[in-house]
Formats: C-alpha cells, structure tokens, sequence
C-alpha cells in the first residue's frame, strides 16, 4: 500500500471568492502543515479562536482537510503522519458558510502539500 508524506513544515493560506449570482462566497483559511513520525497517522488541530471562526465553519474546514488528504498531491494516495492546523481564517456573514470552508481548505491543503516536500511511501 502506498501514502504520502510530507518532509517539511509550512504554513498555507487560501481565499475563496466568488461572486454567484444573488451573492457571493466568501473564505479565508490559514492552516499549518507540519511532518509527524512514521505511524503517527493524520491529525486535525483547531487552534482557530471560537470568535473569529464559528464551530459550524471550521468543521467545513476539517471537512476540506480530510477529503483533500485522501487523495494526496502526487500520485492520488492518501496522506498519513501529518498534522493540519487551522491557525486563522476569515468569514462573512452573508457570503461563508460550510461549503466555502470546504473548498478553501481543500485548497490550502493541496498548496500547502506541494510546497511541503512531498514524498510517496510504501508499507
């Protein structure tokens, strides 16, 4: 079986906006990704203060993470002995909800993963 690693911290950051029509969408999610030793598995941190993000959008947030780690950046294996913090982030009221959390995270993730070192292994 094959997964993917990271072999560096870094930290990645992402802005969802989109004008649809009647509104917009709107997300910023910082997160950290940081290595782990082998056999530590895949772990989610939110050190996001409650009043600056609601519980509601920081599970879009996990949510985002989770589904972007299945599937890696390199060869479409999932990750494994990493942890993803979710250090800050921005919302709207009107224009961010669970959805956009998701989809911002999921891109942070897959930037943050390229920039990170990553590394296929085999068990």
């Amino acid at each position: 079986m094959y997964y993917e690693i990271i072999t560096r911290a870094v930290e990645a950051t992402f802005v969802h906006k989109k004008i649809v029509s009647g509104g917009g969408e709107f997300a910023k999610v910082i997160l950290r990704l940081e290595p782990l030793p082998d056999g530590s598995g895949f772990q989610f941190i939110n050190d996001a203060a409650a009043d600056v993000l609601p519980a509601e959008l920081v599970d879009g947030a996990r949510e985002g993470v989770v589904q972007a780690a299945a599937m890696g950046v390199l060869a479409g294996h999932p990750v494994t002995d990493m942890r993803v913090t979710l250090v800050d982030g921005a919302y709207h009221d009107i224009d961010s909800n669970r959805h956009t959390f998701s989809l911002a995270a999921r891109r942070a993730f897959r930037d943050g993963m390229t920039k990170a070192g990553p590394q296929i292994r085999e068990r």
